[in-house]
């Protein structure tokens, strides 16, 4: 019977994500909400599905989404169109992620003491402290006519976000091999990390390079890019062992910047290799592959997500403070890196949270399942639910009022000295075709 609910589950999980996926631009809400809001009716709501069911694949998918998410989020980063604008979406990505990141960890060491010292707050607000790449574009996307308006703003957005899923990935796995090695000391604790991000690097890389002549040399053979997938798990398994864990993520990302921007590294690297490598069937089989993935993976962890009104007062406080934070770190850094008014207003309001968050939050259990370093390990994932939600439902339906109505004030006409009713019996005869 277990076995025919979970196909059933499976079936109806995909139906959902394809269907929310339709509705998009209507709605303005991606599917991941949809698909946690139907994990916590089936789960912790009606009581469906039993959590437990779900728990012994628990790192077989937090593995495979994890790679997933990393690789697709190398796929995304294309070097040549970065270079225009890269230091100032760069400087307010850096800037954004850090200012979050600290005022979240002060936050919750000050409110939840029993579960966060400022090392362990300052871990869940790296997992929240950039925008999320797929959130964005798809959020601009399904603004229609407005988009256009954003113009420059919008690809502003897009680009800060490409900047701030790396970001995210490498200060979550930072701050985490930074808390499990304490005991060893600072100073071995430092060249721990950075041992793992040089291998971490040169396995990414190097697999790159390796793969991506794979391809250029059998770029007639079918199914070549499928194998793309199947070499991606190894790799990051291999770059996970190496640097003694935390290294996978940034391997799988570096392995999808190489592959994607392959012409321009070797070119870069003085290798004299010709890229025949299609991208865009990259993307697309990848996407097939995503597709699935992200719609097991976010209703499982609407299965075991565990919310409680404490937890969501919390995170809804903890969004409050992050869209300040944002509001004013865009005023100051547009200031200061001369941001034309447009784009200081849209980024102060835009700052979405998606999917990235959510795989992120689940690290901690995957490299503390003991919950030694990072006790109550689950209210990352508790705290960081609501946190995506509510930002969502902010960044979709308020923020495009709120930056339409700086843009475009409505200047009352009491402003001007002009009585309405004055103004309104000017105008009538001129409509009605007679002499004022």
């Amino acid at each position: 019977m277990d076995a025919e609910r979970v196909l059933l589950l499976i079936s109806s999980t995909l139906f959902l994500t394809y269907i929310s996926g339709i509705f998009y631009n209507r709605t303005r809400v991606p599917d991941i909400v949809w698909l946690l809001v139907f994990g916590m009716i089936l789960g912790p709501i009606l009581r469906f599905f039993d959590a437990t069911l779900f728990l012994d694949i628990f790192d077989l998918m937090l593995l495979v989404t994890v790679a997933l998410f990393a690789f697709n989020t190398g796929l995304n980063f294309n070097i040549q169109h970065l270079l225009g604008n890269a230091a100032r979406a760069f400087n307010m990505a850096m800037v954004s992620f850090l200012a979050t990141s600290i005022t979240v960890g002060i936050a919750l060491s000050t409110i939840l003491p029993e579960y966060f010292n400022f090392v362990n707050g300052l871990l869940l607000g790296a997992m929240v402290g950039g925008i999320d790449g797929v959130s964005i574009t798809g959020l601009i996307n399904s603004l229609g006519n407005e988009s256009k308006e954003m113009g420059v703003s919008g690809s502003f957005l897009q680009l800060e976000s490409t900047f701030a899923d790396p970001i995210k990935v490498v200060g979550v796995v930072t701050i985490i091999k930074m808390v499990t090695i304490t005991g060893a000391g600072p100073q071995l604790a430092v060249r721990d990390i950075l041992f793992a991000l040089i291998t971490s690097t040169l396995i990414g890389v190097g697999a790159g390079l390796t793969w991506g002549e794979f391809i250029s040399r059998l770029r007639d053979r079918p199914l070549n890019y499928m194998l793309t997938i199947a070499a991606l798990f190894p790799i990051y398994v291999f770059a996970e062992i190496v640097s003694g864990g935390g290294g996978g993520p940034i391997s799988a990302f570096l392995f999808g910047v190489v592959l994607m921007n392959y012409a321009f590294v070797t070119r870069s690297l003085k290798m004299n290799k010709r890229s025949r490598i299609d991208r865009r069937k990259i993307r697309e089989y990848h996407d097939e592959i995503t597709f699935l993935m992200k719609a097991l993976f976010f209703v499982y962890l609407g299965l075991i997500v565990k919310l409680n009104p404490a937890s969501i007062a919390v995170g809804g406080f903890l969004t409050s403070l992050i869209i300040a934070v944002r509001f004013i770190t865009a005023t100051v850094v547009g200031k200061i890196q001369g941001f034309p008014d447009e784009q200081v207003i849209y980024t102060r309001y835009f700052f979405i949270q998606g999917a990235g968050s959510l795989v992120l939050s689940q690290l901690v259990t995957k490299y503390d399942p003991d919950s030694i370093f990072f006790p109550g390990s689950e209210m990352f994932t508790n705290l960081v639910v609501p946190i995506v939600l509510i930002s969502i439902v902010f960044t979709s339906v308020v923020a495009p009022g709120l930056a339409r109505q700086q843009i475009h004030p409505v200047v009352p006409f009491i402003d001007e000295g002009i009585d309405p009713e004055e103004l309104e019996e000017t105008e009538k005869p001129e409509k009605n075709g007679e002499k004022s």
